[in-house]
């Protein structure tokens, strides 16, 4: 769901909200959306299915990113809370090294539970992260949800230096979310790229 949104909904309320399916998840989109109807019959008497799409399928790929124009700063703008810890602790800023590993490791989750093969990254990609600038406008966001606290930063980081290779990442990353609880709508972002002429 759209972050921030209603705690309450009354009759003639709107709710909209998405499901995202991953790998082998993706052959369940009719079961999906039958319990998003069946819904309307169970706890959820009162509402009504008013509509529902599918918004995105594609299959994706790094094949070819050594060939993507230079860029030199990347806007990252958290949507949803995203709670990243560091030693027990919520991040309150997110640097360029913090926000890729803990991508990578959001994608290789994904990959190990919903996808058919490894997930393989350039060695260099980890071991030998560019000099990347942060500029940050975060703002630490703390409430419950059903009993669970969520601590996280909204708000947005501009990263300034080479991150030319790792935006394919990155665009699968806004599809996939990061940190914890992206279960609840945790750790969405939308990007925007700068490409140096």
């Amino acid at each position: 769901m759209p972050y921030p949104c209603n705690e309450e909904y009354k009759a003639g309320d709107i709710l909209s909200f998405y499901i995202t399916l991953f790998g082998t998840a993706c052959s369940f989109e009719k079961e999906v959306i039958d319990a998003a109807k069946y819904m309307c019959e169970g706890k959820l008497a009162h509402a009504q299915l008013a509509e529902y799409k599918q918004v995105y399928n594609r299959i994706w790929s790094d094949e070819g990113a050594e060939h993507i124009p230079y860029c030199n700063t990347l806007t990252v703008n958290f949507l949803t809370p995203t709670e990243i810890f560091i030693q027990g602790k919520a991040a309150s800023q997110i640097n360029f090294d913090l926000f890729i590993d803990r991508l990578f490791g959001r994608i290789s989750v994904i990959i190990d539970h919903f996808g058919k093969s490894e997930f393989v990254l350039p060695y260099n990609l980890i071991a030998n992260k560019p000099l990347i600038k942060a500029e940050y406008d975060l703002n630490m966001v703390r409430f419950n949800t059903s009993g669970q606290p969520i601590t996280g930063v909204c708000g947005n980081v501009r990263y300034s230096g080479d991150v030319t290779r790792y935006l394919p990442y990155v665009d699968l990353g806004s599809q996939v979310h990061i940190g914890k609880k992206t279960t609840r709508a945790c750790g969405e972002y939308a990007f925007v790229i700068h490409v140096q002429k």
